[in-house]
């Protein structure tokens, strides 16, 4: 299913003044690097918790006079009550102390991951609305927003696990509705894909796909802003030290282009209609889009449940230039 959302492009146009030159540029290129319900399985899981078990009584075998058998007293299995309580605290581990925030409460616990060296901050327009009616979680990678810093090199299944290992943690459990944006789209595949039994929907926002250091970093310098900034951030993410999340982006995107198949797992791929560089030659801004759409329609392919949103008047950060849009989709997935 393919579903096109507008926006008002003179509240676009006012977004896109806040940033210039350079920049903008930098900011794009960091982001751009970067229908349905498993209510069946949780109306099973729901059964299951709630079913009673108790010990058959035995009856006499022959007609000597015997003592009656007692039965086991029926007892209900106890439903854990999901958590309700804010979190927004400082969680240590062996990696270092990683900030999650988790409010609201509901039946099933929407995980938001941020892109590329970018954290909670990125969720301030959806987070309110979505605590109103569900159980909603956000993080800081390690080295982002005010986590600890990276001390050891990354990759997108690390996060992962390392993700899965703070839910624990702080006591909130399935089942999840991943969400990822940029890079941490990337992630929650990822995620999606090591816990299945856990996770009940995807939303993928503006995810970079695959081919996408190899894409950015093709592109000729020519002396343009445009191409400065792509150079730049191709030789950043060459070295894993050098950014701050200490992600090997080579070794991270090899890991998810293994994964061929998330099942009928229900999944939302969002993605802005306009790629933007800025000052870049047309002929390259055309092929980075083409590489962009293919990586889209490949995110496509991961379900058989696959539910295809495109957005106009946006740059990369849908969830921050419409936000309404987002929260509709995350909302679909929900009971």
């Amino acid at each position: 299913m393919n579903t096109t959302y507008t926006n008002d492009p003179t509240s676009s146009r006012r977004r896109h003044r806040r940033h210039v030159g350079v920049a903008i540029v930098a900011v794009a290129l960091i982001g751009l690097t970067a229908c349905g319900d498993n209510s069946a399985a949780d109306s099973a899981a729901s059964v299951a918790a709630t079913s009673t078990t108790s010990v058959p009584t035995s009856a006499p075998t022959s007609s000597t006079t015997s003592a009656p058998t007692m039965s086991t007293p029926v007892v209900p299995t106890t439903i854990k009550a999901r958590p309700t309580a804010t979190i927004d605290e400082l969680v240590g581990s062996n990696s270092g102390r990683v900030h999650i925030r988790c409010t609201g409460q509901g039946a099933k616990t929407v995980v938001l991951i941020a892109g590329f060296e970018e954290g909670t901050e990125n969720w301030g327009k959806i987070e309110p609305t979505l605590a109103a009616s569900t159980r909603v979680c956000s993080y800081d990678r390690l080295g982002t927003g005010t986590s600890d810093p990276a001390t050891v090199t990354q990759t997108f299944t690390s996060q992962a696990t390392d993700l899965h290992a703070l839910l624990t943690t702080v006591g909130e459990p399935g089942p999840y509705v991943a969400v990822g944006h940029s890079f941490g789209g990337d992630e929650a595949i990822i995620f999606a894909s090591l816990y299945p039994s856990e996770v009940s929907g995807l939303v993928l926002i503006d995810t970079s796909p695959v081919t996408w250091l190899t894409s950015i970093c093709a592109v000729p310098n020519d002396g343009t802003d445009a191409a400065t900034a792509l150079r730049h951030f191709c030789d950043g993410l060459a070295d894993p030290t050098v950014n701050v999340e200490h992600l090997d982006t080579l070794a991270s995107f090899a890991e998810v282009a293994k994964i061929e198949s998330l099942g009928s797992l229900p999944t939302t791929v969002i993605t802005a209609v306009d790629r933007q560089f800025p000052g870049l030659e047309a002929g390259e801004l055309a092929r980075l889009t083409n590489e962009w759409n293919s990586g889209q329609a490949q995110w496509s392919r991961l379900s058989t449940a696959t539910r295809r949103v495109s957005v106009e008047n946006t740059s990369h950060h849908i969830q921050l230039d419409q936000p309404g849009v987002v929260i509709d989709e995350i909302t679909r997935l929900l009971p």
